[in-house]
């Protein structure tokens, strides 16, 4: 029976290139916690937009979650309103982080 050794290596671990907690905190803080959803139509562009409706306007698609889009004058971020829609749209959570920082910036 032949065994074969371990061969133990040494690996170096660059901290200052971990994000802390509060850097993090600190991140998010940044992030408008609510945008008009006119600001967040005219960021994602009238296209993109749209095909988002259309499937938000399947019958398939739960009653109650087309009435919340239909009716939004808002969004909040973490809302479930606010999920659905990034679903639609496609975006992962670091976009949709995006899309309120650059939404907040549209002056109407």
């Amino acid at each position: 029976m032949t065994g074969k050794r371990a061969v133990m290596t040494t690996a170096t671990i660059d901290y200052s290139r971990l994000i802390k907690a509060r850097d993090i905190k600190a991140q998010r803080d940044l992030i408008p916690a609510e945008i008009s959803l006119l600001q967040a139509m005219i960021v994602i562009g009238e296209e993109k937009w749209a095909r988002a409706m259309a499937i938000a306007e399947d019958a398939a698609y739960p009653w109650a979650m087309r009435a919340a889009l239909r009716g939004a004058t808002t969004l909040v971020r973490g809302s479930e309103t606010m999920d659905t829609l990034a679903f639609l749209l496609g975006l992962s959570p670091e976009e949709t982080d995006r899309l309120f920082v650059e939404a907040a910036e549209v002056r109407l």
